[in-house]
């Protein structure tokens, strides 16, 4: 069995340390165990140690006035604790174990002795130092998820099977994965480091149960997976930790997915809020055991769709040119009509289908044409909620193929409100309401108005979803509003008898464009990793009829990027076509 000294050499911290100096490190270090979601130290507390990780994985919350944040992650090899102890105050942040981690703590007089009789042990914390101020945010890269269980709520569904099958996607992405179900829990726990560190991948398939291996799987897991059947009820409470008082039970990542077989007994919402859900799936066909692989690999992609009029009409195009090249959307968000663009591709329809109901809804005639004389908008808005109920009828958000979410801006309190569940008209609803053009949508105290006013193109939401390629496609930059419209404009009488009743008036284009006018997204804490942005001449937020210089525009917009990309995109579209 190796020693401590051997471990420790292997790690990152310690492998260009000198002999003498790792021994010097055990001798007067501490050696012992934390267990899976149990606290290293909290905020405020004095510092005394500096601690190191020899396994497992760390996570670091700060406390702020009205919310916990998650600084990052500390994984094996890394020092945590050490800008307090050196600066003498106390700890900023409160550090909890994600699962099962071994650390060596070291007490303040030891470090002093280290940092003058060793040099090359000075030097490496230093650097450490360095690195983690210099790029803060890098440990959230580093540091992802690695160990996936999946964990089964019902005896009929076959875990382990579905555990193999998704290790076998994942190989089509040029990934390592490792699979244990029950059966083979003897020599996970034994070697559990050495087949995390010989692969990309781990996959721990359980049931749950009173048993070692289903404790273990909840102690050793990153991220949790569970299997639920539409015809079975949710347990309350659910059994996801070893110990449901563990303080970082609230930080534990679980998502859900959903097997749609037998009768309906529970609705997905149910099982989503008895879990917790992060983050909602369906296993329906090859296609979803796909999208499991490239999400658990990291190669998963989301797609984000600005609002814009008439002109986010050029998303659709955008869509053909992406399933042209065998690219596959895993995940989907949009404000105002991005929104609707994006719903209608997570409704699993065609090109031809979205085509035929966006023409529909938005082309044949004008879905702002009910004008009244305004109170509160422009429009009775009685259009486009027809419109919405006609194509999207009474589909939820949690109940589609790809996840999906929009967002709509909260006008009470200043904020983005983002939908994920419910009925997806009504979210669309609210995504689209145009302040002065539609009325807002009031919602618990909230009112709810376009989600461009507040976040036109919500990249930073897109990627904190996934942790694959964000691609974003922006239609509301430039080019959507002409000056010379408001300049000496006529009466309102004047411009119905050249215009008709029909034809919306220039302050439609001027609210539209209003509510889309922001910063440059590259000010985005999280910008896209590619950005489009379509050359759309002549098509302004209010041309409904101009639906093919759009489409047009969006496609060959869409056709250049990925071509300027493909050495970043062919893999995954190489790997999807073979599954």
């Amino acid at each position: 069995m190796a020693t401590l000294t051997d471990r420790l050499r292997e790690l990152p911290f310690f492998s260009s340390l000198d002999s003498d100096t790792v021994s010097a490190i055990v001798e007067c270090g501490q050696w012992y165990s934390l267990a899976g979601g149990w606290e290293l130290f909290t905020q405020g507390s004095p510092s005394h140690m500096l601690y190191f990780v020899i396994s497992g994985r760390l996570i670091v919350v700060r406390e702020g006035p009205t919310s916990e944040e998650v600084v990052g992650y500390i994984r094996p090899g890394e020092p945590v604790g050490e800008m307090s102890l050196l600066a003498g105050e106390n700890h900023s942040a409160s550090v909890y174990a994600l699962r099962d981690t071994e650390i060596l703590a070291l007490p303040y007089a030891s470090i002093a002795h280290l940092l003058d009789a060793e040099p090359d042990f000075a030097k490496t914390l230093a650097l450490a130092i360095l690195r983690r101020a210099r790029h803060p945010s890098a440990s959230f890269h580093q540091s992802s998820p690695r160990v996936f269980a999946l964990i089964s709520t019902s005896p009929s569904i076959d875990i382990d099977a579905k555990a193999k099958t998704i290790c076998r996607e994942i190989a089509r992405y040029g990934m390592r994965a490792k699979c244990f179900v029950e059966a083979s829990h003897d020599g996970p726990v034994e070697s559990f480091d050495a087949h995390e560190v010989a692969n990309d991948i781990i996959v721990l398939a359980a049931r749950i149960s009173d048993t070692p291996w289903y404790r273990f799987v909840l102690r050793h897991a990153d991220r949790f997976f569970v299997l639920a059947r539409r015809d079975a009820r949710a347990p309350r409470p659910f059994p996801l930790s070893p110990d449901e008082n563990s303080p970082a039970r609230r930080f534990r990542l679980v998502d859900l997915m959903m097997i749609h077989e037998g009768l309906v007994s529970s609705t997905v919402r149910e099982w989503a809020d008895t879990v917790g859900a992060n983050r909602i799936f369906h296993w329906r066909s090859e296609a979803s055991v796909g999208r499991i692989a490239r999400i658990i690999c990291g190669k998963s992609i989301g797609l984000v769709l600005s609002g814009g009029g008439a002109r986010a009409y050029a998303h659709i195009g955008a869509v053909r040119a992406f399933r042209e090249a065998g690219l596959p959307i895993d995940f989907l968000c949009g404000a105002s009509m991005g929104a609707i663009v994006g719903a209608c591709v997570a409704m699993g329809w065609n090109d031809d289908e979205i085509e035929m109901r966006v023409r529909d809804a938005f082309v044949s005639s004008n879905p702002l044409g009910d004008h009244v004389l305004p109170v509160v908008a422009l429009t009775r808005g009685a259009r486009v909620e027809t419109r919405l109920k006609k194509h999207f009828d009474d589909a939820l958000i949690e109940e589609l193929d790809t996840p999906f979410f929009c967002v709509s801006s909260d006008l009470v309190e200043g904020v983005s409100r983002i939908h994920k569940l419910g009925l997806l008209r009504d979210a669309l609803r609210a995504s689209i309401s145009l302040p002065g053009i539609l009325p807002p949508v009031v919602e618990d105290g909230a009112l709810l108005v376009d989600g461009a006013v507040i976040d036109n193109f919500p990249t930073d939401l897109m990627t904190s979803v996934h942790r694959g390629m964000t691609i974003g496609i922006d239609v509301a930059q430039r080019g959507t509003i002409t000056a010379e419209d408001f300049k000496d404009p006529p009466g309102f009488f004047t411009w119905v008898r050249q215009h008709g009743l029909s034809s919306p008036p220039p302050i439609v284009t001027l609210l539209m464009r209003a509510a889309t006018a922001r910063p440059e997204p590259a000010a985005a804490a999280h910008p896209a990793d590619i950005m489009i942005t379509p050359e759309i001449p002549g098509v302004e937020l209010r041309d409904w009829k101009k639906y093919d210089d759009a489409v047009a525009a969006g496609y060959e917009a869409a056709k250049q990027a990925i071509a300027a990309n493909w050495s970043n995109l062919s893999s995954i579209a190489a790997a999807t076509k073979s599954s």
